[in-house]
């Protein structure tokens, strides 16, 4: 591996989540799109999404809370299957049920709330994912999907790279 290809994916793997992100939104659709079907291919609630379960008034279940900052995303209610086990559901804040890779009913409530910060772009649950699996790929992975980048981004990106520490930005 070159010198140049580590020291870009070390700098892309310093950016903060949204900047990352914002920075992939500048792909062309079809690389962008081929990415995200990939790494958001199924529901996960990823690390540094905090949720709180609060009581719920009126309902056998509980309001959904991302922190930091505080937003409410939703509610989960229980309800027992005829003969069967104890199941959760997810519903938005609008009232609509949550539904993630066909299934409608979770077992666990942690399942069924990372199925609400999924399918509720105000958790930034998928923007972590994203962010997160990019800072996976290896090097070469990682520049060969950056050079899809605009031209004058990408040189951008690259003269940062390379800025010494310490100089403005």
């Amino acid at each position: 591996m070159t010198r140049q290809v580590d020291e870009l994916a070390r700098h892309v793997r310093r950016l903060g989540n949204h900047e990352l992100n914002e920075l992939l939104l500048q792909l062309p659709k079809l690389s962008f799109t081929a990415l995200v079907e990939v790494a958001l291919a199924w529901p996960v609630l990823p690390a540094g999404l905090l949720l709180r379960f609060e009581p719920a008034p009126g309902l056998d279940g509980w309001a959904v809370v991302a922190c930091a900052p505080r937003r409410r995303l939703g509610t989960l209610t229980r309800d027992r299957l005829p003969g069967g086990p104890m199941v959760y559901r997810a519903w938005t804040r609008t009232g609509e049920p949550v539904q993630a890779a066909g299934i409608f009913r979770w077992r666990r409530r942690g399942y069924a709330a990372a199925a609400l910060a999924w399918a509720t772009p105000l958790s930034g649950a998928r923007c972590l994912v994203l962010a997160a699996y990019v800072r996976g790929l290896s090097e070469l992975a990682l520049h060969q999907l950056l050079a899809g980048l605009p031209r004058d981004v990408f040189d951008r990106l690259v003269e940062a790279a390379y800025r010494p520490e310490g100089s403005a930005a």
